[in-house]
């Protein structure tokens, strides 16, 4: 059957998960499951269930669309583990991506200039090492969060609490653009679902489903971040926070978590070497700061001297300048720090 005819009659019906998979294993399609014994006795509209299934359909092939339902080999095997998985995951991007090892940085959607840098710092490095970086595309850490992983030529997922083909926020829409190119936006909502307040805490339970780790980078007591948090904890699933000020109502959340046993997170490598990985950079730091011996470079020379892409160039420039290893002078050279 059909991901979205199974997602109808879940959707109608209510049925519960076994029924769902015997629906799929044992009939072709929608018209079928209508017309066996079985349906004839349930009180289901079957011509609403009809046109529900035929106008999603062709929204999502007219849309260049995926779905995978519960019972696909291709659906992500964490998510699969949770007490209430979704029926199906509309997406559009590289589902592949799903069933890679991924990392969820969520947070406030008022950050703060220390979470900003924190965010960022956070998702770059865990990208650069090939970790799938998950969070929600709102304002603040998410798109930070987002943002960041794309920036070092990594991977991200954004997990909406829309449609799949309903950008949220609308200024997020580049973001969200590529994402599609570059990523994967997945949900579980019917297309075309709008934003509404209840649906948020069902995106946050996938998003902590779809990843090892979730790491709250700074959010007030209130926060959904918080939720994101709870649902990895019911999971089994580690949360690092990210310890900030004591004074900053952004950071009660952070702290009050730390109190409660999440692991605190105060450098990105930790994460790497708490599931012993190793940042795919870590061969071209040796090289990239030897050739400062001399002193200050511009940044045309550090080109010329790396042989390699101004693009790539500017990435480890950020990165080094967010860890605190690279420093931009009055002048515009660039100064290693340290030793």
């Amino acid at each position: 059957m059909h991901p979205i005819e199974i997602f109808a009659l879940w959707k109608f019906g209510k049925y519960d998960l076994n029924t769902l998979k015997n629906f799929n294993e044992e009939f072709e399609c929608l018209e079928e499951v209508c017309k066996s014994k079985f349906f004839e006795l349930e009180r289901i509209d079957f011509d609403a269930v009809k046109r529900f299934a035929d106008e999603q359909i062709e929204q999502a092939e007219k849309k260049g669309i995926k779905v995978l339902s519960l019972w696909s080999e291709d659906y992500p095997p964490l998510l699969k583990e949770i007490a209430s998985p979704p029926i199906v995951l509309f997406y559009l991007g590289d589902a592949e991506l799903l069933k890679r090892d991924c990392i969820s940085i969520v947070g406030t959607r008022r950050m703060t200039s220390y979470g900003k840098k924190v965010a960022h710092q956070i998702a770059f490095t865990v990208a650069q090492a090939g970790i799938v970086v998950v969070s929600g595309l709102a304002f603040g850490i998410d798109s930070c969060a987002h943002s960041a992983a794309l920036e070092a030529g990594g991977k991200t997922i954004a997990v909406l609490g829309t449609g799949v083909d309903v950008p949220y926020p609308v200024s997020n829409r580049k973001i969200y653009e590529k994402i599609v190119q570059d990523g994967c936006v997945v949900s579980e909502f019917p297309l075309g679902t709008k934003a509404m307040k209840q649906n948020f805490p069902m995106r946050n339970r996938i998003i902590a489903g779809l990843s090892r780790a979730t790491v709250v980078v700074e959010a007030p007591k209130d926060s959904g971040a918080l939720i994101t948090a709870r649902f990895a904890v019911d999971m089994g699933r580690d949360v690092f926070a990210v310890p900030a000020d004591i004074d900053r109502s952004s950071s009660e959340g952070c702290n009050w978590l730390l109190k409660m046993g999440a692991i605190p997170l105060t450098d990105p490598s930790q994460l790497l070497d708490h599931y012993g990985l190793k940042s795919e950079s870590s061969e071209e730091k040796d090289g990239f700061f030897d050739i400062f011996s001399k002193g200050p470079l511009y940044f045309d020379e550090i080109v010329n001297l790396l042989g390699v892409e101004p693009s790539q160039v500017l990435m480890l420039l950020t990165e080094y300048e967010l860890s605190g290893k690279i420093t931009k002078l009055e002048d515009g050279r660039y100064h290693k720090l340290g030793r």
